[in-house]
């Protein structure tokens, strides 16, 4: 392979594993007839009465009125979101702790850059009797996991969102998770060692694969929210698989050259809250082939 191609080869799996990593943006930024609301956060300086970002921890994303806070924290005892909830009346934050899957330890974490905001009476399955605890707002927030992996000549990342419920009850607050869905893909594979081979992949020598998500409000959803998962996945070149050897199928020529997309992997769901979780309208696809390491 020449210079040139080298470097335009390797310019091409930086702006891979970019896009993979990436944080997806919502469908809206919106309100549903509930009055839930989606509010993006804005990365901001610590609230009073926490610790300041350090490199055990992301930054401090926040509300526009720094009612609520999150960030993502790693210490021995694993990661965690560390959710921060400014009180009318106290000087300092409320700090919960909600701690992220063990078992299959990611690379890094972030907090979803977004926060629903319930409405006045929404998120707990009762309401608290104790007024100053029905007072308070509940909240969705969430975390993103990542995971990264090299290979020769190429790589692949993958996120998921870990969506949470934050819901105030007379005596405190439950935190429970409501909601694991897969946010972003990437994987470039395949490489070229040869002017032959790269004669026969039409100067195409990676096969890319691109994975999105986008999470946002159904605007006439009642009670508690009604979610609208969209997806987008493509592959380039046209016709090509994980999961079999491209060169298979002969030379690629120009008409192969063109980003496809996948009809299973682009989709559109809407989440539905049933006995304490979010589940899709009709389940979700295998999509392993854009979102797997």
């Amino acid at each position: 392979m020449t210079a040139s191609r080298r470097r335009f080869s390797h310019s091409l799996l930086l702006l891979a594993l970019t896009a993979g990593s990436a944080q997806a943006q919502p469908a809206t930024h919106a309100q549903d007839a509930a009055g839930n609301r989606l509010e993006p956060l804005t990365e901001q300086a610590a609230p009073p009465g926490a610790a300041a970002a350090d490199a055990d921890s992301s930054a401090w994303y926040c509300t526009t009125d720094r009612n609520w806070c999150v960030r993502t924290v790693r210490d021995e005892a694993g990661a965690q979101l560390e959710l921060a909830q400014q009180v009318a009346g106290e000087r300092d934050v409320r700090l919960r702790y909600v701690p992220l899957p063990s078992e299959d330890e990611a690379d890094s974490e972030q907090p979803w850059p977004f926060i629903v905001r319930l409405g006045p009476g929404i998120g707990a399955p009762q309401a608290p009797t104790d007024a100053g605890q029905a007072a308070l707002q509940n909240v969705l927030v969430g975390a993103l996991r990542q995971w990264r992996t090299s290979y020769s000549g190429g790589g692949a990342s993958t996120s998921e969102l870990m969506l949470v419920r934050l819901y105030h009850e007379n005596d405190g607050i439950q935190i429970d998770t409501v909601a694991t869905l897969p946010m972003a893909g990437s994987a470039m594979i395949r490489a070229c060692f040869s002017e032959a081979d790269v004669t026969a992949r039409a100067d195409a020598c990676h096969d890319e694969y691109r994975f999105a998500a986008q999470l946002g409000l159904d605007p006439a959803g009642q009670g508690i929210p009604v979610l609208q998962f969209h997806t987008r996945a493509t592959r380039f070149p046209a016709g090509v698989s994980r999961f079999g050897d491209s060169l298979e199928k002969g030379p690629l020529t120009a008409k192969d050259l063109r980003t496809e997309t996948d009809r299973t992997c682009t989709y559109q769901r809407r989440l539905r809250w049933q006995a304490g979780h979010y589940r899709p309208d009709t389940p979700l696809p295998d999509c392993s082939e854009f979102t797997g390491l």
